[in-house]
């Protein structure tokens, strides 16, 4: 904690230091690890880890621009059309999203 400066539990002043650290254009949307660095040069505060965490999680830039670490799905196979209702469905769980209201699924029905 030497030569850092200790920053109070003040919600508006860390969230004012967050944005300084990752929005401005001269810093550009560091991820977490590179901002937490960054920050942990010249602050320090109880939760810091936790808090740059939650940032970045709710950076909608940086999590529509974030890296896949998945495998490639497989090629998608279309079903042939069907004669009436309810003969072929399909159904696709989306999984892993950005929290919205506390939910990070999307069911897909398809008839």
């Amino acid at each position: 904690m030497e030569g850092r400066i200790y920053i109070p539990n003040n919600k508006k002043i860390k969230e004012e230091i967050l944005k300084e650290n990752h929005d401005l254009a001269d810093v550009g949307h560091s991820g977490q690890h590179r901002m937490l660095e960054l920050l942990k040069r010249t602050y320090w505060w109880p939760g810091l880890k936790e808090d740059v965490k939650k940032y970045i999680q709710g950076c909608f830039k940086c999590q529509q621009n974030k890296v896949q670490h998945q495998r490639v799905v497989g090629e998608l196979h279309p079903l042939e059309i069907p004669k009436g209702l309810w003969q072929e469905i399909s159904i696709d769980i989306i999984r892993q999203l950005p929290k919205s209201n506390g939910m990070d699924v999307i069911v897909v029905i398809v008839d």
